[in-house]
């Protein structure tokens, strides 16, 4: 548990824990059913605005409500080791589903953030050098996300704030064994602005803050290749002789044919 404190909480077959000196609007919450949502394979989130301002409301369905409980938790030991997460305002379970209330980071999601310093090269640079050092940050005091894709990282002030840890692992055997997947997660984003450069930036200041050597560095960056090609490939559904043939450059280039914000598709 976090260090922030909190009090017992129940209410309507909810039991769970409360952060001090707060309030819960069980309207705001009893709208969570109705809200539009952001669904994601264990839970559904909703944003919310109350009498405290803007909430996030995430929702367990049974047997997931544990999610809950372990995002609380994994959230409060990344609080405690330093980095940015999310307050949480209530966390919360009703037999087996799960509910977990933060409060709005404030901050801007990564891709927009990256977006907006397209007229600032040195900025833009400056920013994912910082990133890259933030994954190696969060690699070498143990912990893997579980699932670091740009909308799960905002920009705020001078830190990057860490969101949905409900996957999120803690443990060095961990780290070793699938920690570079987090390169994978964030990587197979195509992002307005970013270049094969502003990758290989990213790659060499995660990979100095770690201490690698040169030779682990290309090993590494050798395997972020192949398997971000076929996550690409898997997920954009992208035909693996097509990303083979346009080479890795062209398959990640903004604006491009396998950009799948373009409007006109990839023909």
């Amino acid at each position: 548990m976090s260090t922030r404190p909190y009090v017992r909480w129940r209410e309507g077959g909810w039991i769970g824990w409360r952060a001090d000196g707060t309030q819960v609007d069980l309207a705001v919450l009893a709208r969570a059913d109705t809200a539009p949502v952001r669904r994601s394979r264990h839970a559904q989130t909703v944003r919310l605005e109350g009498p405290a301002g803007v909430r996030f409301v995430k929702t367990y369905a049974p047997p997931d409500g544990f999610r809950a409980t372990r995002a609380f938790r994994m959230g409060g030991a990344l609080e405690d080791a330093g980095f940015g997460v999310p307050v949480v305002v209530l966390l919360a379970r009703r037999g087996r589903a799960g509910i977990l209330v933060t409060e709005d980071t404030g901050g801007t999601g990564l891709a927009a953030a990256v977006e907006r310093l397209a007229g600032d090269r040195t900025a833009r640079r400056a920013l994912l050098r910082a990133l890259g050092r933030e994954i190696a940050r969060l690699h070498t005091a143990g912990f893997v996300h579980g699932d670091l894709v740009p909308s799960n990282v905002q920009q705020r002030a001078d830190e990057f704030v860490l969101l949905d840890h409900d996957r999120t692992r803690r443990g060095r055997w961990l780290v070793w064994l699938t920690g570079r997947r987090n390169l994978v997660q964030l990587g197979r984003f195509v992002i307005p602005g970013v270049t094969l450069t502003d990758r290989v930036r990213v790659l060499t200041a995660y990979t100095a803050a770690r201490g690698f050597s040169r030779r682990r560095r290309r090993r590494l960056a050798r395997w972020l290749v192949r398997k971000t090609i076929a996550r690409r490939c898997r997920i954009d559904r992208i035909p693996v002789g097509d990303a083979a043939r346009v080479g890795f450059r062209e398959l990640m280039r903004s604006g491009g044919r396998f950009d799948p914000m373009r409007a006109d598709g990839r023909a």
